[in-house]
């Protein structure tokens, strides 16, 4: 057993537990989740692999449990970089922005969630899900506000909240794969809210919407309008 670092046995396991993630961290960042064992995370932090088992389950339980305890503040970090008083179509852009750069360059936690997380455990993807509820609530609350304000479509249920994050995945993707995500963030985000609030079709091509929805043509504006 390492030695204790506390004046009692809970509090130095809540002080070792805390070093373990740090050290976890630290060696996904260095190895990738894949190729960071069990074994090399106790290794770390001075314990033989068994006495890791008393503080995680597996190495899922460990990942979860790191994104529990720093993706809830650093989301709150996020959301507070973001003017106050703007309109929604500009929060929405300004979320964009942040959560892509912090998917793309932020070393550890960001290129894990983007990379790793689907190929956890059921439980474990539930409780990174958990974690990143108030992301997901910002979205969706500033879309709702959007679409109340006539800025924004309204879209059939949870068709926005996928789109959205599909594109986000995918814009986050294309920084991961550049030389200098760094440099190449201005012009993703860019494009990706471009498309988001203008679509492909140039202004000169862009057609009425009265012309490509579907169904009672009232009742097909008034949807698509919000």
């Amino acid at each position: 057993m390492p030695r204790i670092r506390a004046a009692s046995i809970a509090e130095h396991k809540v002080i070792t537990r805390a070093l373990i993630l740090d050290k976890a961290r630290e060696l996904f960042a260095t190895w990738g989740y894949e190729d960071t064992s069990f074994g090399d995370i106790a290794a770390g932090v001075g314990m033989g692999r068994t006495t890791l088992y008393d503080y995680f389950t597996d190495k899922d339980d460990l990942l979860a449990s790191l994104v529990e305890e720093t993706l809830p503040p650093t989301i709150r970090n996020l959301i507070s970089r973001i003017p106050s008083g703007i309109t929604p179509v500009e929060r929405l852009r300004n979320l964009v922005v942040v959560t892509l750069e912090f998917l793309a360059t932020e070393p550890t936690l960001g290129r894990l969630l983007h990379r790793e997380i689907h190929k956890l455990s059921e439980s474990a993807r539930q409780r990174v899900a958990v974690a990143h509820q108030s992301l997901a609530r910002e979205f969706v609350d500033t879309y709702r506000a959007g679409v109340e304000a006539g800025d924004l479509k309204r879209l059939p249920p949870g068709l926005a909240g996928r789109f959205l994050n599909d594109m986000i995945m995918s814009a986050a993707q294309a920084l991961i794969d550049a030389d200098d995500p760094g440099t190449a963030l201005p012009t993703v985000a860019g494009a990706m809210t471009d498309l988001m609030f203008n679509g492909l079709a140039d202004r000169e091509a862009r057609q009425p919407v009265r012309e490509v929805a579907a169904g009672p043509p009232r009742a097909g504006l008034r949807e698509l309008r919000g």
